[in-house]
């Protein structure tokens, strides 16, 4: 009898929420026991942190096109333990994101339709968990608590949301915003609803503590960023590069063809139509009910949020933001599927939902075969080590090297510093003026002491023409071979 109140006790529902967390994280590539070569994008992103942590300064020592509060995240854990220090703050960051998901999912039902559908919008969409540490990754917690805070304004007794949680609605927009642009259909969806509602009305007073408590969290986050900024004379380059860089590859894809191959593309991804679904359906049907509102306010969130990835093709990881999105969905189906089950007991019809979702699952299985094929086939991280202890060996502690490519695998494993700023070629800094002409007159003129170029599992080494051209003229008549491994070539400056 004590077991069993144990299992159904409310706090041991956080428990079996931090072993969610767990699983999350256990996927990471920076999970200690099992640790594995970065994505292109987080090895960029870990090289901005960890020269943070050396002392370099974001946009002007290292550039790229994202928000300075990515990087930051990175650094406590970086200073603390390195990687795994990261990945305690990916598993923290984690838990955050499925408490309030869950808080959301009780709103819509019992505590184990709640944690089931919580269950599956995290682990089931282990799809979308490409970039560790990434951009979607560390926006979640925000998304998560905004749209926990959002769905309780209409599905608690008290309809009102409280001044301080005003506050960190402002709080949660300004830091997903900062870490990228692109963020804030989950805040404008809502928000437009919520003032149309209120106007409709004539709840003026309630409008206007709205936009002030919201304007105060803003506040409270981007002056202390803007005043960094411009103390340390990086404010301009934040602009040109975040803001304007971030902005045109955002929107490359303007042509109305692509744009609809694109948002085609994302809501077709693992159960990403679920919430159109959902929303569409509870509109028709709840209409013009109380609950209404919300149902507007979501569905356009969500059309608002697919659209705005769709403006460039992004990948699978960026359908990581929808998550707060699937909870109620999630449920909503889940009660269709229990009323067809409504004769059979709980655990029955529990293991039909487990062995269907994870058979129409591609994350699911695949990172089950990442992980077995990193244990007991190959340790994909250990290279990373290799080399950079071999770059350190055989260079001066003055020297400086460069990475050709369009990632920045090898900076967090040397101690050299970078001979350019831009420590990746191509990609979001083709948007960046003059960026291409900068970066190849560093090379020409510093001469790095070692070159290094990634080869992938294919020994192919990544060209580009446009920005690596002079450079790999350069590399024939002044450098030779030093070394070539599985992922790796090293070209040494002659001496």
């Amino acid at each position: 009898m004590n077991l069993y109140k144990f299992i159904n006790s409310k706090k041991t529902i956080y428990l079996y929420l931090f072993i969610i967390a767990f699983i999350i994280a256990f996927t990471s590539s920076y999970n200690p026991f099992n640790f594995r070569e970065m994505h292109v994008d987080s090895s960029v992103y870990m090289s901005m942190s960890d020269g943070i942590t050396r002392g370099l300064l974001p946009y002007r020592d290292l550039v790229d096109n994202k928000g300075i509060i990515l990087y930051l995240i990175n650094v406590p854990g970086l200073l603390l333990g390195r990687f795994t220090g990261v990945w305690f703050t990916q598993l923290i960051l984690f838990y955050i994101s499925i408490l309030f998901t869950y808080k959301t999912a009780l709103l819509f039902g019992s505590k184990y339709k709640a944690l089931l559908s919580t269950f599956l919008s995290f682990v089931f969409l282990l799809a979308f968990y490409i970039v560790s540490a990434g951009a979607e990754e560390y926006s979640l917690p925000f998304l998560s608590i905004s749209f926990y805070i959002f769905t309780k304004f209409y599905y608690s007794d008290n309809k009102a949301i409280n001044f301080i949680e005003l506050i960190v609605l402002g709080i949660c927009f300004s830091c997903a915003v900062i870490i990228r642009l692109n963020m804030f259909p989950l805040w404008a969806g809502f928000c437009f609803v919520i003032l149309i509602e209120s106007i409709i009305k004539k709840h003026f007073l309630q409008l206007l503590k709205y936009i002030s408590g919201f304007l105060i969290g803003t506040i409270i986050i981007t002056i202390p960023i803007i005043i960094f900024l411009k103390y340390n004379d990086i404010l301009n380059l934040y602009i040109e590069q975040v803001i304007i860089g971030g902005t045109s590859k955002g929107f490359n894809g303007t042509n109305l063809k692509d744009i609809i191959n694109n948002f085609y593309g994302k809501i077709t991804l693992t159960y990403s139509f679920l919430p159109l679904i959902y929303g569409l359906y509870s509109i028709i049907n709840k209409f013009p009910n109380q609950n209404c509102w919300f149902h507007i306010a979501y569905t356009l969130s969500y059309l608002l949020t697919i659209l705005f990835m769709s403006f460039s093709y992004i990948g699978v990881h960026s359908n990581l933001i929808i998550i707060p999105f699937m909870v109620p969905a999630f449920i909503f189906f889940i009660n269709i599927l229990f009323s067809l089950f409504k004769k059979s007991k709980f655990k029955k019809t529990f293991l039909f939902f487990l062995i269907f979702f994870t058979l129409t699952n591609e994350g699911v299985g695949k990172n089950i075969w990442v992980i077995y094929k990193s244990i007991f086939i190959e340790n994909l991280g250990n290279h990373l080590f290799y080399t950079g202890n071999m770059i350190d060996e055989n260079t001066l502690p003055e020297d400086s090297i460069i990475s050709l490519g369009y990632n920045a695998y090898i900076y967090p494993f040397t101690k050299r510093k970078s001979a350019s700023k831009y420590i990746y070629q191509g990609s979001g800094l083709d948007y960046i003026p003059n960026a291409k002409e900068e970066f190849i007159s560093d090379i020409l003129i510093n001469k790095p002491a070692m070159i290094v170029v990634y080869t992938g599992v294919d020994n192919i080494e990544q060209y580009n023409h446009d920005w690596h051209a002079e450079i790999y003229e350069m590399i024939h008549n002044e450098y030779y071979v030093f070394a070539k491994n599985k992922h790796f070539n090293l070209y040494k400056k002659n001496t």
